[in-house]
């Protein structure tokens, strides 16, 4: 999960994905990456990481854009058929969509982290995650 300062922009979900590749993964594996707008996400994945300075990709990394079948269904048939995981070669049944089905929590909480300070905002996020895979544990 990562929060965003200011919405989505393209910047901050190359910055978190190429930071979730390189956190112990055996990077001779392909990459599954779920996003409800990779069709276009995933265009020109390669090339802005490849001309940013700051972030890469571990080299020969494979990543087979998808979109979960909850937002795929919104999108183009020719999205559905490309992207959807119901016809991608290895992948399985998912919950794509797993960040959705946490919303209706955080939703409670969000009029009360709007006025917060962002130290306080992400500490108030992180333990109702925190809490949030607890109960999923018991």
């Amino acid at each position: 999960m990562v929060d965003f300062q200011k919405g989505e922009q393209q910047v901050n979900m190359d910055y978190s994905l190429v930071h979730a590749v390189h956190h112990q993964m055996d990077h001779r594996q392909q990459v599954i990456h779920f996003y409800d707008i990779n069709c276009q996400y995933s265009k020109n994945l390669y090339r802005w990481i490849g001309e940013n300075q700051f972030v890469s990709l571990p080299p020969g990394l494979k990543i087979q854009p998808s979109i979960g079948i909850w937002h795929v269904h919104g999108h183009k048939s020719e999205c559905f058929v490309r992207y959807s995981p119901n016809f991608i070669s290895g992948v399985g049944n998912v919950d794509g969509e797993i960040m959705e089905t946490l919303w209706s929590s955080l939703n409670i909480i969000s009029p009360s982290t709007r006025g917060m300070a962002a130290p306080h905002r992400q500490e108030m996020l992180d333990s109702q995650m925190n809490d949030s895979n607890f109960l999923k544990m018991v």
